[in-house]
């Protein structure tokens, strides 16, 4: 039995490790890109631009909904359009869509970026990435934050709100996604 957990132990130390280099240091992830071509794509001349840069490292450049107006119960998509400006740690992005009415009512969105395939991480500077998400809407508009975050309340600052709104908490208010009549 000893023997099997030595093997076990050591055949463990001989996994490969592609996030890792050299002696134990944390290197940056292995990403086939040419998996992402749907994900390395600019923005469409149809998306609200923005122009927010969060930690001078990465900026919203615009997002798109489609449909362009929600519809309530219907699944609406929101896709963001970053720009990588300078090498980035791992973030998460995180998404509230407010409920314009003041209800309090919430929709929480967060998510690694490109539906996890493309982990900030990765990124290099001057890469575009489109980062989709889903949702269903309520009855009524919704007010779009977002911004980054690592472990717990650790949030990337948001260096220049562009044509959006800092909140005074690195939050980003990029819009308002309006309703169908």
């Amino acid at each position: 039995m000893r023997l099997a957990l030595c093997l076990l132990a050591l055949s463990l130390g001989c996994i490969e490790r592609p996030y890792e280099s050299g002696p134990g240091a944390p290197a940056r992830p292995q990403i086939d890109r040419s998996a992402l071509r749907d994900v390395l794509v600019p923005p469409p001349p149809d998306a609200t631009p923005v122009g927010a840069v969060f930690g001078n490292a990465v900026e919203l450049l615009a997002y798109k909904l489609e449909p362009p107006a929600l519809v309530a119960g219907q699944r609406s998509k929101l896709t963001f359009y970053w720009r990588c400006k300078a090498e980035m740690e791992a973030w998460h992005v995180f998404v509230h869509l407010d409920d314009a009415s003041g209800s309090g009512e919430r929709i929480h969105a967060e998510h690694d970026p490109a539906s996890g395939r493309f982990p900030t991480d990765a990124w290099r500077p001057g890469d575009f990435v489109a980062d989709p998400i889903l949702f269903v809407a309520g009855r009524n508009a919704l007010l779009l934050y977002l911004g980054f975050y690592s472990t717990g309340e650790n949030r990337l600052p948001l260096t220049s709100p562009g044509r959006g709104r800092d909140d005074g908490n690195n939050r980003l208010l990029a819009g308002v996604l309006p309703i169908a009549k």
